[in-house]
């Protein structure tokens, strides 16, 4: 028997996984329980057991360590002028409707705060803290944390 040809078999499996995109997605879509799988307790059980498994972790760094910094740049560079924009086109409206919360409570929080002065680190204190502790509490109120 003659050994696996890795070339050849790479080459299967992108021309497979390639062809069965449609299928994907059909199946995706007809698949009515997405959320309530990804948001069950034993989902986030697993996702947890996944990331805190020191196998996973060391797998993960064994991978990381294959790469160099010209293999992570020329993916950038191949994939992000064509990915990216399309990612941004498709998710403005999530964007805004994420988004909107926080500026709305910058929004609420700017007319209380304290004019400017000269001394930076009471601008901060007096501007830029309220601004921060809001948006973290807008946070917190978001996810059900306050």
């Amino acid at each position: 028997m003659s050994p696996i040809d890795v070339t050849e078999a790479t080459r299967d499996w992108q021309d497979g996984a390639k062809g069965k995109v449609s299928k994907l997605v059909r199946k995706y879509i007809a698949n009515p329980n997405k959320l309530a799988a990804a948001t069950s307790d034993a989902a986030q059980k697993a996702y947890v057991a996944g990331v805190t498994d020191p196998v996973s972790q060391r797998l993960r760094l064994q991978r990381l360590r294959e790469l160099s910094e010209a293999d992570l740049n020329k993916a950038m560079e191949d994939a992000a002028p064509v990915t990216y924009p399309a990612g941004i086109d498709k998710s403005i409206m999530k964007y805004g409707r994420r988004v909107a919360p926080f500026m709305a409570e910058i929004d609420r929080i700017r007319p209380t705060l304290k004019p400017r002065t000269r001394d930076a680190a009471a601008n901060v204190t007096a501007r830029v803290t309220p601004i921060a502790v809001g948006l973290a509490n807008k946070k917190k109120a978001l996810v059900g944390g306050a």
